[in-house]
């Protein structure tokens, strides 16, 4: 027996629909994520993948169907609701901001600002704030990048996708 079959997952699904008019998207689906279990959602295009992970996020509500977290019925109402109960998406855009590092892209929208005045009035970022939990958050997942090479030029390609001086010189006054 499997460590997993021996716990409850962390996140269900059960009977999950959604339909658009008359397209079907999500046809009943169930789902079981289990804590520390890495799960790829894998099908052909159209087969309801992005929309059943967006209803496992908030950013859609299923027509029908259950979502369990830690075993409790629990529905989203946003993406926002969905974040404050510990389920977050990292969408497979693979170009989200290309000019700017991994930690700014994985904190778009939710950065980390710095204590007091600078932060609440002045609004300034606490990047190493942001570039450190990034790195703890890569590490657990066990993601290496191209950051510990020691040149500059061949560390924006893992943080932009592609290759020219200005966004070299960018990733380099930015610290990565």
């Amino acid at each position: 027996m499997t460590e997993p079959a021996l716990k409850s997952p962390a996140l269900q699904a059960r009977g999950l629909v959604k339909r658009y008019g008359r397209v079907t998207a999500i046809d009943g689906a169930d789902f079981d994520l289990y804590a520390g279990e890495v799960l790829a959602v894998v099908g052909d295009n159209g087969a309801g993948k992005s929309s059943l992970i967006k209803a496992l996020s908030g950013a859609l509500i299923p027509d029908a169907g259950t979502i369990l977290l830690d075993g409790q019925v629990t529905h989203f109402h946003s993406p926002l609701d969905a974040r404050h109960k510990g389920i977050e998406t990292v969408h497979q855009t693979l170009a989200l901001a290309p000019a700017m590092d991994i930690a700014t892209n994985l904190f778009l929208g939710r950065e980390i600002r710095r204590t007091g005045p600078l932060g609440s009035t002045l609004r300034l970022l606490d990047r190493s704030a942001m570039r450190a939990r990034a790195q703890e958050q890569l590490d657990a997942l066990g993601i290496e990048t191209v950051s510990t090479s020691a040149s500059w030029s061949r560390r924006c390609p893992a943080v932009s996708g592609r290759r020219s001086r200005s966004r070299g010189r960018r990733c380099s006054a930015a610290g990565w």
